[in-house]
């Protein structure tokens, strides 16, 4: 019988946030144990563009990319300029197998922030934030959330959202009901795409 190879994952996130949530994660779900969180230098788009190509040139088949739409839609250039790199490489599936390489890139995108993924946890909403800033202090009022190393490495996050009364359920639920607003047309901002993420990863049918 031909060996199956094992298909590899890697979620790149823009900073901390994702690379600890996604840990906190692995600690329950066998079937993110494959997969490897990684975040580039900095949060800019060309860091962001290296560690794709980084992922590509490793071998991983599948490629997450976490985005973070706040410091995208700060100003007309800077929206563009992300535009144009994800036109550039989501969905992008490139087989060849006699050469050995074959991998698919994804764009997840939140607005305004991977925080809103959070407070799914615990609420939906649909509400505009000016800040990200703004998401943060809710989930502090929720739930003591603080944005900082030492929290998230002495919190482990999926844990503590679920211990403060938050559920994951809710979280995939709530992120797809705000995808699902911003295809019927109905805003374009205050959404996030991680639970299809989730789903594709097989963590939910």
């Amino acid at each position: 019988m031909p060996k199956v190879r094992r298909i590899t994952t890697v979620i790149i996130g823009e900073g901390p946030t994702e690379y600890f949530y996604l840990n906190s994660l692995k600690d329950e779900f066998r079937e993110l144990q494959h997969i490897k969180p990684d975040s580039p230098k900095n949060t800019s788009l060309k860091e962001l563009e290296r560690a794709i190509e980084d992922a590509v040139s490793m071998g991983y088949d599948r490629i997450f990319c976490l985005i973070d739409m706040d410091n995208k839609r700060k100003d007309a250039k800077s929206l563009s300029d992300y535009q144009r790199l994800k036109k550039k490489y989501h969905g992008k599936k490139v087989s060849k197998p006699s050469k050995g390489i074959s991998y698919e890139i994804t764009f997840i995108e939140t607005d305004r922030c991977t925080e809103l993924f959070f407070l799914y946890y615990f609420r939906y909403t649909g509400q505009p934030y000016a800040e990200s800033k703004d998401i943060e202090n809710e989930l502090a009022r929720i739930c003591g959330y603080e944005k900082s190393k030492h929290f998230f490495a002495t919190h482990p996050l999926h844990q503590y959202f679920q211990k403060q009364g938050g559920s994951f359920d809710d979280a995939i639920s709530n992120s797809n009901q705000s995808v699902e607003s911003i295809k019927r047309g109905d805003r374009n901002y205050t959404y996030s795409e991680i639970g299809i993420m989730f789903k594709e990863l097989g963590l939910i049918p």
